[in-house]
């Protein structure tokens, strides 16, 4: 007979219940290390020279059955510090993170990335745990119902460009960066708990892309400026690098405001130029305008929730700007980069009115297509109309499927609602997060809502010009920091 903790109507509670959920738990454990072990003995028998790295492999995963918020955590790391590859070597390890093992070690059939691997096991491992228990903690957070509309909107996407006639494999590696958002929001949710597990996030963003930054200026002053590269400027840096350099910069004057561990503050005041400079290096304009934009935004949450920061801070800075901007107007160097980007916008030089020039004809293809489907869009895995020709860009394979004005793009592939529910999330993110800078008390907690906030409005200023939101390593930054956020109320309180 079975002994209970309480009433028969508490059937949970009871002896044999906990003793079965166990069972459970242990036989989902089993066999989920089971599925990863014979898929790993496989991979070293065919890969003998990866033995190290996948003992490492091994060691992360242990991780993140032992706690699945380790696969967050790693994920959100990785994407700060590496680009997916390109010519500087140190980048190599994300060319074998971001793209599928059929391309970087010829294994046929396996078109998934190793990125997605361990999206699925961290998220498959909370499930897992979840069933073991009989009890699935399952978080929506706020943003759940735009969140969910959204992927329904991208189901659509995919659906819809199949059916008009578009590429199968196409719309697959064209969609499959913006699903990333979701599967990082839901984990987030569900796994961020504690204010040490927030704080950890914010750490894991100083410390990353301070060691990013600190190879960026390696790499220009030894590689690029020596020639030793071997690429274009162009190609020297990863152009979505810039969102996670332009985010840690504005962390590091939020620590400053609201409060941090002593060691992140000292960190981050010795990071900053070295940030800065590798930013400034990139000459990138949308990195400068994206700043500059996230900045603005911060200045106007510091006069409604924190008014010394915007007296001794943001007021300075603007000052300091406006005397900046005429000073550097012509300036072609490194220090005159953000002056270089607002008067691109007026008086582009020879480089940046071909730059303009391009993303203006692309502009007026994306509007003619979506103005010939302005409710459904094309879908995914279907070109855009071409009613004016662009320069060759033919060695990039997406190039007639995903235009540089990618929030667009969002329209041009999933349609009104779509665009619709995109904003939505977004938006309603935004508020919430300035929201927070003001209701909640924890120091950390203010400081990673306004660091969604602004890392948010980068990625949106960026993916507004440039290929953002169909980079792996924009659409998981984005996720986790939705879905933390969606639940940060919820931490409140908790250590």
């Amino acid at each position: 007979m079975a002994t209970t903790l309480v009433t028969p109507d508490r059937p949970s509670l009871s002896v044999d219940w906990h003793v079965a959920s166990q069972r459970w738990r242990l036989a989902v454990l089993a066999a989920l290390i089971t599925l990863v072990s014979v898929f790993y003995t496989w991979f070293v028998l065919l890969y003998p020279v990866l033995s190290p790295v996948t003992m490492l492999v091994w060691v992360l995963c242990a991780a993140i059955v032992w706690r699945p918020i380790v696969g967050l955590c790693f994920a959100f790391g990785f994407v700060h510090l590496f680009e997916p590859g390109g010519a500087d070597q140190m980048m190599l390890p994300g060319l074998f993170m971001y793209s599928s093992l059929q391309s970087t070690l010829g294994t046929r059939g396996i078109i998934i990335t190793p990125l997605e691997v361990l999206l699925l096991l961290t998220f498959g491992v909370w499930l897992a745990q979840g069933i073991a228990r009989r009890r699935i903690d399952f978080r929506p957070g706020h943003l759940y119902w735009p969140v969910v509309l959204f992927l329904l909107s991208m189901i659509f996407g995919l659906i819809r460009g199949r059916l008009a006639g578009g590429n199968l494999n196409v719309a697959f590696w064209e969609s499959r960066a913006l699903f990333y958002t979701i599967i990082c929001y839901f984990v987030a949710a569900n796994t961020v708990r504690t204010r040490g597990q927030v704080k950890l996030l914010t750490a894991i963003t100083l410390v990353t892309t301070g060691l990013f930054a600190l190879e960026g200026v390696y790499r220009r002053l030894a590689l690029i400026n020596t020639g030793a590269l071997g690429v274009i400027p162009e190609f020297a840096w990863a152009h979505d690098t810039v969102i996670f350099l332009a985010t840690v910069l504005l962390l590091i004057v939020l620590q400053q405001v609201f409060g941090a561990p002593l060691w992140q503050r000292i960190f981050g005041l010795a990071l900053f130029p070295v940030a800065g400079f590798t930013l400034l290096a990139m000459e990138r304009r949308a990195g400068s305008v994206a700043f500059m934009a996230a900045f603005l935004a911060l200045s106007l949450v510091f006069l409604i929730a924190h008014r010394k920061a915007f007296f001794f801070l943001a007021i300075p800075v603007l000052v300091a700007g406006s005397v900046y901007l005429p000073l550097f107007w012509n300036n072609t160097g490194m220090l005159g980069q953000p002056a270089r980007a607002i008067r691109s916008l007026s008086e582009p030089d020879a480089r940046d009115h071909a730059s303009n020039l391009t993303r203006e004809l692309e502009k007026i293809n994306v509007r003619a297509t979506i103005h010939a489907h302005p409710v459904l869009g094309v879908g995914f895995g279907k070109e855009y109309y071409f009613v004016v020709p662009l320069p060759d860009m033919s060695w990039w394979p997406f190039f007639h499927y995903e235009p540089h004005h990618n929030i667009m793009w969002v329209w041009l592939k999933t349609g009104a609602l779509g665009f619709i529910f995109f904003w939505t999330v977004v938006g309603t993110a935004l508020a919430r997060a300035a929201h927070f800078a003001k209701t909640l008390r924890a120091a950390e907690l203010r400081v990673f809502a306004l660091l969604s906030l602004v890392g948010i409005i980068c990625v949106l200023v960026f993916s507004y010009v440039d290929l953002g939101l169909v980079s792996p390593r924009v659409t998981v930054f984005l996720g986790i920091a939705l879905g933390t956020l969606a639940v940060l109320d919820r931490i409140e309180g908790t250590d």
